[in-house]
């Protein structure tokens, strides 16, 4: 609490220092618009500092008038960053001004500073610090607190307060979004009190990004189509008209919500999930075939079991020691199936590295011929999902948008989870989402830091 003082005895009793001492020692703690008047060592560890404002006027904070009349001297102790790896209390000096205005209903009031607005208990630097501490180097909050001397709480409040200064995502031009989904925490059982039956519920959220720079634009609950279209039906119709293309996983639910509000836009799915599902196809057969014939499971003496990853890997950029240990599986009349799955394997990836729609339409008949002549369920079903996703894939080869930047961003959002041990108040744990992928698709001068303001949380 502000302690009154009188004006005579506003500075500690060494104030007579020389003028070039205060100056070296205010250049050393480098409080921008303070200079220091004392510094001891406290007996129990730390420092305390002892600064005053070099502004010898203020403007009300009710009338704006300029005053320079001093009612009295306070003395308030707010915290610092650590200097020196110790601890710092600092004691500011403030003077409590006369308002200049004779109308002005407030009669007196304290000096506010950029690093001590009114009413702050920590200098702005200290914010900035746990800010950058927890959102960029993506440290612990209880950590953070720890090493600052401040509470759990302050930190928390600082990291709330930095996302309401987030670009407004209305006002970030975005030509491709990203949509996919994580788990906000693990899988938990609750039994229903009316039927007795134990449920699993998954806490999902889905996340909207930017699909070239990468910024998380927004974090809602679940993965359904009601609370996808409630997002895009947030925006604007202007932020709607510069959407070119949606990239998604292979996702029904997610196609179905972007069809109901944005019609003619261009849905795209990447080539990951499916060369995932190719890979997926060849591991089935793989995995049966192995049963049919031995018996049991695979082992190392098996060579089918043994190059199981070589199998996985693309065949355009095998080594000739690679082909030739393929060979020996292929070799085998017993696993020609697993032959045969590599193959349409093979095909798929043609089809997505096509540089053109009329390439990509030449390989998928190969693909459809490489299905038939394989004749293997697996491949049936692979064959009836590419033909589900042609219009989607087409779309990907000819404007190459995938959902690699919200991969990407989900993995960071995985790393935040993990450093908070998780978060049971999802509003902190969203507020530290946006916070962290705002700052570095900034420090990639992908948006400009004044871009707007808004609340995404």
């Amino acid at each position: 609490m502000s302690q009154p003082t009188h004006d005579h005895l506003s500075l500690p009793a060494r104030t007579t220092a020389e003028p070039a001492v205060r100056l070296a020692a205010s250049v050393v703690f480098n409080l921008s618009g303070y200079t220091v008047h004392d510094a001891v060592d406290l007996p129990l560890g730390g420092r305390r500092v002892v600064v005053a404002a070099d502004a010898t006027e203020g403007p009300c904070p009710e009338c704006g008038v300029l005053s320079w009349r001093v009612h009295q001297r306070v003395r308030q102790s707010v915290k610092d960053i650590p200097v020196g790896g110790v601890l710092v209390e600092v004691i500011v000096v403030k003077p409590r001004f006369v308002c200049a205005e004779t109308a002005c209903p407030r009669r007196t009031f304290t000096q506010a500073t950029d690093q001590l607005p009114t009413r702050a208990r920590c200098t702005t630097r200290l914010k900035e610090a746990v800010v950058a501490a927890v959102l960029d180097s993506g440290r612990a909050t209880a950590e953070v607190a720890a090493d600052h001397g401040v509470a759990w709480g302050t930190v928390n409040t600082a990291i709330l307060d930095q996302s309401l200064e987030l670009p407004a995502v209305d006002q970030v031009p975005v030509r491709a979004l990203g949509i996919d989904e994580h788990r906000f925490a693990t899988a938990k059982w609750f039994k229903n009190p009316d039927t007795a039956v134990w449920c699993r519920v998954e806490p999902w959220m889905s996340t909207f990004v930017d699909a070239n720079t990468g910024h998380v634009l927004g974090v809602v609950d679940g993965r359904s189509s009601r609370n996808v279209t409630a997002w895009l039906r947030a925006r604007s119709q202007a932020w709607l008209d510069r959407l070119e293309v949606v990239a998604i996983d292979p996702s029904a639910t997610f196609r179905n919500a972007i069809r109901q509000v944005l019609p003619a836009v261009d849905i795209s799915v990447g080539h990951f999930h499916r060369v995932k599902l190719g890979n997926q196809m060849l591991t089935d057969v793989r995995q049966r075939a192995i049963r049919e014939v031995l018996g049991r499971r695979g082992r190392k003496q098996d060579a089918v079991w043994a190059h199981r990853m070589l199998l996985l890997r693309a065949g355009d950029r095998l080594t000739e020691a690679g082909l030739h240990r393929l060979e020996e599986v292929f070799d085998e009349p017993a696993y020609e199936q697993v032959a045969a799955a590599w193959a349409v394997k093979e095909y798929l990836r043609k089809i997505l590295n096509a540089p053109s729609i009329v390439k990509a339409q030449n390989a998928r008949i190969d693909f459809e011929l490489a299905v038939a002549a394989a004749d293997l369920p697996e491949a049936d079903r692979l064959s009836l999902t590419v033909a589900n996703w042609w219009v989607e894939i087409k779309v990907f080869i000819r404007t190459q948008v995938t959902n690699a930047r919200t991969e990407a961003a989900n993995t960071a959002i995985k790393q935040i989870k993990r450093t908070g041990r998780g978060y049971r108040n999802q509003t902190n744990y969203q507020s530290r989402i946006l916070g962290r992928s705002f700052r570095r698709t900034r420090r990639r001068s992908q948006i400009h830091p004044r871009a707007g303001h808004h609340a995404q949380v």
